[in-house]
């Protein structure tokens, strides 16, 4: 049986502003755009004894915690950071798969002593944060699923391992909507059919429930009763899709406001793109409009492509196919089927500086305030 753990940062994003500004410490901080339409991407634990988390628009999130400081996003720095943390769990664990810019998995199968397991990591815990100045939470189990599940199980500085015989107490009583691969969706479905916790599915044999749950149900029952992919992976972190989208501050109409953004956030994809030696067969671009009706519209390509012009060219095409003069609220766009590179060549135009210098000029220039991207980043709430 292996011996897989995950390692989670918590509230990376908060942790990384502490590190530059130590004044923060304590403090209810929040990262995040503070603008009108500003939301919270992490806060401290300071913040959410408030009520305060992520996803929660900045006005609401004021409210809740007056005395809130809210930062703005450096992503470029929190990259750096992530890079260094991983680096050095690299350099003692090579069986180490990244699974976003604050989370991992390793194999410690040949590491881990049985029985000492829970003081191994305690000691590691530990060294982690003398070293690199990060706190984490860390999750051991037989598999990747439970490991997971016992990251997340106390935060911050929790270490849970969960196995085949405390599982029906660890792991079952918890909310189902707390079990990782449960959709925020799917969650209160199942609570109508009196599925309320991982227990309740994990002796749940209903055939409504089933239907609900599609091919997935006998996956995840199996992951409630302890079973899981003990695979980990030591390839580098490998993204499949790669996207980027900004909100503005008002709602626009402007055929040219619209494009500059379109601009801007295909400069932002091809930023990641060119950085993991990549190249897309799919593009496509989102649109929300006030309502937050959102329309997403894909386009896949007979040949894959990787410069920054052709992604704004085809990210265009498809703009001009959809856009019908709404008002739209958040434009964004995307890559798919993101595969290595199978020719090697230079795929910065020779204009590509003055190209971004463009955007930057013509968004600085525009009059409106808008968002900060994410390049497909999930909301950092941990």
């Amino acid at each position: 049986m292996k011996k897989i753990v995950h390692i989670d940062l918590n509230a990376f994003f908060v942790q990384a502003e502490i590190l530059r500004n130590p004044s923060l410490k304590g403090l209810p901080v929040a990262v995040g755009y503070d603008g009108k339409r500003g939301v919270i991407s992490t806060s401290s634990y300071e913040a959410r004894a408030f009520g305060v988390h992520s996803g929660m628009p900045v006005n609401e999130a004021k409210r809740c915690c007056p005395n809130l400081e809210i930062l703005p996003g450096d992503y470029r720095y929190y990259s750096l950071l992530s890079h260094h943390f991983f680096s050095y769990l690299r350099s003692h664990f090579p069986i180490l798969e990244q699974a976003s810019i604050d989370e991992c998995y390793i194999d410690m199968s040949n590491y881990l002593i049985d029985g000492e397991e829970k003081d191994q990591l305690f000691d590691l815990q530990m060294d982690l944060y003398r070293r690199v100045k990060l706190k984490c939470s860390i999750g051991y189990g037989s598999n990747k699923f439970l490991a997971k599940m016992g990251s997340d199980y106390k935060k911050p500085l929790g270490l849970t391992l969960i196995t085949k015989d405390n599982i029906s107490k660890i792991l079952w009583p918890l909310d189902i909507e707390k079990m990782f691969g449960v959709g925020k969706k799917t969650a209160p479905r199942l609570k109508l059919l009196g599925i309320d916790t991982i227990g309740s599915l994990a002796t749940c044999n209903d055939e409504r429930v089933k239907k609900i749950l599609g091919s997935t149900f006998d996956y995840l029952k199996s992951e409630a009763n302890g079973f899981g992919d003990d695979e980990v992976s030591s390839l580098s972190f490998d993204p499949k899709s790669i996207s980027a989208e900004r909100t503005f501050a008002e709602d626009s109409t402007s055929y040219e406001e619209l494009k500059n953004m379109i601009k801007s956030c295909s400069a932002d994809v091809f930023k990641e793109l060119n950085n993991y030696h990549k190249e897309a067969s799919v593009v496509l671009i989102k649109l929300r409009t006030p309502d937050f009706k959102t329309k997403s519209k894909r386009l896949t390509l007979p040949s894959p492509i990787s410069t920054l012009d052709q992604i704004f060219s085809k990210a265009m095409t498809i703009f001009d196919k959809t856009y019908r003069g709404e008002p739209i609220r958040l434009i964004g766009v995307g890559v798919d089927k993101v595969n290595e590179k199978k020719t090697v060549e230079e795929n910065l135009p020779s204009d590509s500086d003055a190209f971004l210098k463009d955007i930057n000029n013509e968004l600085s220039c525009g009059g409106k305030v808008f968002l900060g991207s994410e390049i497909d980043r999930k909301n950092e709430n941990k």
